[in-house]
């Protein structure tokens, strides 16, 4: 495999996007990372060995070109992304090369929130009511079907973007009418026109991680204040009943049979309340928010090795630790202004935590987008006790943030 390529298409901006490259360099692999604008990603700098090509990757065939200059000079071992927005591209030319991949035609199913809610109903599998507004005749009606309150959301979407609750016909209208007037992405790629409105699922919320249709864990997912869904933290493995565990986990591989992704990661999240499983959304890669990182340390289990080593048909060690883990992000409460306080190097010392990283560097200017793009940083603590791991990182992020 010595000096065959890896090949990445763009990725995702926090989270494992650099991790996807290096452990492709402990594999002994060449990294060829395609992109569209190299200066998204603040990672790319930092890694020395990493090929470079730049072309427009909305475009299928300007990427194709480039997979085939590259594939002329090169023998091509993997092609994979870690970014929502280019699971289906990925998985289109992995097939195309004859590489090991998910099916692109489940990539295009879970990534159309309406197909997939569709598709996982008639499997018989308990999900949300929905409905699909293509215009702005169609929200009264949509409204009238769901009921209030209702989740606004965009048909094909990450990071929690565009996605409200609300409790009232204006609400609702308003926010609909937001998501038809969206046009792009936050790539600044033609949207798929239309929004879903879909009934609201009270209860905790939790994700399935998922490996080729093996389980690698369950997440307890900690989410910000409604109306919005931005998700503050993360618990590993789930404080729960070993019951419950098994009936996530079922109904989650259920999930991604139904929709025919058993090849590959999934990450699905779902929500639970008086002991029904309501399956919210699956998604076919990863999961982001540092999850990934939460799990290598907690299990000694790295998910993002496991996937490239997957592709590339090897074996993946068992998971072997049995440790806590507690990832708290770090979100500022107010716009404006915002600094780190004083002997915030000695943090990491003084509360525990096994990890407090940036992705922005303080001082800054904040601005509310409620969703993803308001966390700052994160921290982790690791232990053997649940409830003191969550008390470290939640004591580090209040410390932070000055509460």
């Amino acid at each position: 495999m010595t000096n065959s390529a890896a090949i990445f298409i763009e990725s995702n901006t926090t989270g494992s996007g650099a991790d996807f490259i290096l452990r492709a360099q402990e594999l002994g692999l060449v990294p060829i990372f395609v992109t569209a604008s190299p200066e998204r990603y603040s990672f790319l700098n930092r890694i020395s060995g990493l090929e470079l090509r730049r072309c427009d990757t909305s475009s299928e065939t300007a990427v194709r070109a480039v997979i085939d200059s590259i594939a002329a000079t090169t023998p091509i071992a993997l092609l994979t992304t870690s970014s929502d927005f280019y699971l289906y591209t990925a998985a289109l030319e992995a097939k195309r090369l004859g590489l090991s991949g998910p099916n692109p035609n489940a990539i295009a199913v879970c990534r159309d929130k309406d197909r997939q809610s569709a598709a996982l109903r008639a499997g018989g599998i308990g999900v949300p009511y929905s409905a699909t507004v293509r215009a702005e005749r169609d929200i009264g009606n949509a409204i009238k079907q769901i009921g209030l309150p209702a989740v606004a959301k965009p048909i094909s979407g990450t990071g929690s973007i565009g996605v409200t609750l609300a409790d009232t016909e204006t609400g609702a209208s308003d926010a609909l009418r937001k998501l038809l007037r969206t046009t792009n992405d936050v790539r600044g790629r033609p949207t798929q026109s239309g929004a879903l409105l879909m009934s609201y699922v009270a209860g905790e919320e939790y994700s399935v991680e998922i490996l080729d249709s093996k389980i690698i864990g369950v997440t307890r997912k900690h989410l910000g204040p409604l109306p919005h869904f931005v998700e503050i933290g993360h618990d590993i493995p789930a404080p729960i009943s070993s019951r419950l565990r098994v009936k996530i986990e079922n109904e989650a591989l259920r999930a991604i049979q139904v929709l025919g992704h058993v090849k590959g990661p999934a990450h699905v999240e779902l929500r639970v309340g008086e002991d029904c499983v309501t399956i919210i959304e699956v998604n076919p890669r990863l999961a982001g928010g540092s999850i990934p990182t939460l799990f290598r340390y907690t299990t000694g289990f790295d998910p993002v090795l496991a996937v490239l080593r997957s592709l590339l048909g090897m074996s993946s060690p068992a998971l072997t630790g049995d440790a806590h883990g507690s990832m708290r992000f770090i979100v500022p409460e107010r716009d404006g202004f915002f600094a780190l306080p004083p002997n915030c190097e000695q943090l990491v010392d003084r509360f525990g935590v096994t990890e407090f990283v940036l992705y922005q560097t303080p001082p800054l200017e904040f601005r509310r987008q409620n969703d993803f793009r308001d966390r700052i940083g994160h921290v982790i603590a690791v232990g053997d006790d649940p409830a003191v791991v969550a008390r470290r990182a939640e004591a580090a992020v209040a410390f932070i943030l000055g509460a």
